[in-house]
């Protein structure tokens, strides 16, 4: 994102966009699978715990750019526009993350290209949004919440598309702009679960019971981010993410990834087995499996426990 500095970038429109918002520079994916990544921002709930009945926000419609301006002419309205590309052409020339092997470069340089080429039509497309509020006259009192479902590997760590607990897959952009209430500022933690009861408390509606993010304006900060993936699989994982260490364990709280994120941004070095961290990793495993719990994690919809 252009709040982020990625010189790679060409997104003016995202550009000013966040000049104008609270950009969160830490936000985080509950999944990093995109259908379960958007079930959790509609119902602001993690996967394990999300049922149909619980999308609060799908009876909003996904709109194309054209019927979101159509849309509006008429306040009041709540609109979800899904803004997509296929991408390319790309800048010729762009820098590779420092966790892709090197003998992987030549064939990810093209396809990170085109990935900043669709990033390119997707800022195009959010100029038009932007400016049809302010042709409108509405963007002072219009909230306006730009995220995603979920990243993409591109190539880091030797892996291609998501759904893994490195920092690729599991970040999202999370920028939102309210002129009337809001002022610019940079914050840091969030979880895509916030959103949702973020953007309700904005408009003065009142939050579901059982929802299990928090309103980011609150008094409260958010302390730790949660995420969760490969239901089902060998390799199922939960992520917990304090500060900058970042735990990646089992779904029973067998750790396999420590990282630090500040030292340690490509996350290339694996401190789970390190005696110096053997009191972080207690504290951390600790507070991995109280969130477990208090999320119902592991819980059926009768709370009783599956494992």
């Amino acid at each position: 994102m252009p709040w982020a500095g990625d010189l790679d970038l060409a997104a003016p429109n995202l550009k000013a966009f966040g000049e104008q918002s609270v950009v969160f520079s830490r936000a985080y994916s509950c999944c990093p699978k995109a259908e379960l990544a958007q079930k959790a921002l509609m119902t602001a709930k993690y996967p394990h715990a999300a049922r149909d009945q619980d999308e609060v926000l799908g009876n909003l419609k996904a709109l194309t750019v054209e019927t979101a301006r159509q849309a509006f002419a008429k306040t009041p309205f709540a609109v979800r526009i899904l803004l997509t590309s296929l991408g390319g052409p790309g800048r010729g020339l762009v820098h590779m993350r420092g966790n892709v092997p090197s003998d992987r470069e030549p064939s990810e340089r093209a396809e990170l290209a085109n990935f900043y080429g669709a990033c390119s039509n997707i800022d195009l497309a959010s100029g038009e949004i932007l400016g049809a509020l302010d042709k409108l006259n509405v963007a002072q009192d219009t909230v306006v919440c730009f995220t995603s479902d979920c990243g993409q590997q591109l190539g880091s760590q030797g892996l291609d598309g998501a759904e893994v607990a490195f920092e690729e897959s599991v970040r999202i952009p999370l920028a939102i702009r309210y002129p009337r209430k809001l002022k610019p500022e940079a914050r840091d933690l969030a979880s895509q679960v916030d959103i949702m009861p973020t953007l309700l408390t904005l408009c003065g509606m009142e939050i579901p019971a059982g929802v299990q993010g928090q309103d980011l304006f609150g008094k409260e900060p958010r302390e730790v981010a949660f995420a969760e993936g490969k239901f089902g699989e060998p390799d199922e994982w939960r992520m917990l993410v304090r500060g900058y260490d970042k735990l990646i364990a089992t779904p029973k709280g067998e750790i396999t990834h420590l990282f630090n994120l500040a030292d340690d941004p490509f996350e290339m070095n694996n401190l789970a087995h390190d005696p110096a961290q053997k009191l972080n990793l207690a504290s951390l495993k600790a507070q991995l499996l109280l969130q477990m719990k208090k999320l119902g994690d592991g819980m059926d919809p009768s709370g009783l426990r599956k494992r």
